[in-house]
């Protein structure tokens, strides 16, 4: 099967609007790991990676379930309506639940108590995730417009970050400025509507808010175990080490995650589409998830190699020498890439078209729990480099129970 002009245009103009997301993106962390050091980048991390628990239940997993209903509802604009509407006004309730639970937890909790500060000004990522709909573009194909968006708005705050951080104290800072670009996008969208056009109000009922909770639990439930072997690697590395190597960890899987993300224009641009033809034709849809493959897998391969032969200058070129204690940690979650390339196209691209929202749910689970149990086992006495090769671990595990489950629906579907 052919990529269409249509899908052909959506991933050419996501990879531009990446390629000037990753410019900003290697000013603005390599500037942070500089300026605020390893005691002060992992302070940050920490309490990103913390909040993230928030940002994961105000998500909810609408950002698969409400982008599928948006796509296969696309045409019908009263029907997106009632998606778009009783979607957000879940997020808003789940927000506030998450923002009241993390600040109680903030009060109680020494380590993060310590750091105040910057964890309450971190709970501005969770309402970023409410104010934008990344989801409704995503679904309506139109990512491209999101991006740009995006971008737009780490541009408009690069400028005041380089000139307001100037060292250490300044975390709270950075953070704020780092919070601010969705916001940023947002108002700008609901503004003027530029680049997906914004629904008609639509009053959702109690019944719509529990439909969209219903649709959103199985995902936000492996949403929540892949946060148990991603995010929570940070706060349980924080809980047994010292900031420092929470720090060098932190570096080390942003620079992976970073280089992983330029796969994520390939998934972001064809999950919609396999969805779309997952309802309807199957055979196309199993045509278009093997493009995925192979473009996939050619791409985490290169960069994955890039990685592991390239950390011992990519570090100090990037970061300074004084995250070079973050040089084996980045070995050795370089495979993390490939690996999670792969895993998207049986796993997300495969599973969830194709209506395995609970096998896929199980998966994480199983490895969240043992990605968790393996840290509480090994971390103690340890330190990046322990973590780093959990992780790695635990990857390999999901992306051989995805692809066991997955080459089942796609023989019955060709």
């Amino acid at each position: 099967m052919a990529l269409d002009a249509r899908l052909k245009g959506n991933i050419f103009a996501l990879y531009l609007v990446q390629g000037l997301n990753y410019l900003v993106s290697l000013v603005t962390f390599p500037f942070l790991a500089r300026t605020l050091g390893a005691d002060g980048f992992g302070v940050q991390s920490y309490a990103f990676a913390v909040v993230q628990y928030g940002v994961l239940l105000t998500d909810f997993g609408f950002n698969l379930s409400a982008t599928r209903e948006v796509a296969i509802a696309r045409g019908d604009t009263a029907a997106i309506a009632r998606v778009f509407w009783r979607t957000n006004v879940a997020k808003a309730m789940l927000m506030l639940v998450s923002i009241t639970s993390l600040g109680v937890a903030i009060g109680t909790v020494p380590d993060w108590h310590e750091h105040a500060p910057v964890f309450w000004l971190s709970l501005l990522y969770v309402v970023s995730s409410v104010f934008f709909p990344i989801w409704y573009f995503q679904g309506l194909e139109l990512m491209r417009a999101a991006s740009l968006l995006t971008v737009a708005g780490r541009v408009v705050v690069l400028g005041a970050l380089l000139l307001m951080v100037r060292g250490p104290d300044d975390v709270a800072i950075a953070v704020v400025l780092q919070a601010l670009p969705a916001f940023v996008a947002g108002a700008y969208w609901w503004i003027t509507g530029h680049g997906a056009p914004r629904p008609a109000w639509v009053a959702p009922t109690k019944a719509d808010i529990g439909q969209s909770l219903k649709a959103g639990w199985p995902l936000f439930l492996s949403a929540l175990s892949t946060n148990l072997y991603t995010t929570s690697t940070a706060v349980l590395l924080g809980w047994f080490a010292s900031p420092a190597q929470v720090g060098y960890f932190a570096a080390a899987n942003k620079l992976t995650y970073t280089v992983q993300g330029l796969i994520g224009p390939l998934v972001q641009a064809t999950y919609p589409r396999i969805a779309q033809l997952a309802s309807h034709d199957k055979p196309a849809a199993v045509a278009l998830i093997g493009k995925a493959f192979k473009m996939q897998g050619a791409a985490g391969l290169g960069l994955t190699l890039v990685l592991m032969l390239g950390a011992p200058w990519i570090v100090p070129l990037l970061l300074g020498k004084g995250m070079l204690a973050s040089v084996e940690t980045l070995i050795w979650l370089a495979p993390v890439v490939l690996l999670g390339a792969l895993s998207y196209v049986y796993g997300l691209q495969s599973l969830l078209p194709f209506g395995d929202e609970r096998y896929y749910s199980k998966v994480l689970v199983v490895a969240g729990v043992l990605n968790v149990g393996l840290l509480l086992l090994l971390l103690p006495g340890r330190g990046a480099v322990a973590a780093a090769q959990i992780v790695v671990a635990v990857e390999v595990f999901i992306l051989a129970a995805f692809w066991w489950r997955a080459r089942v629906h796609l023989k019955k579907a060709a």
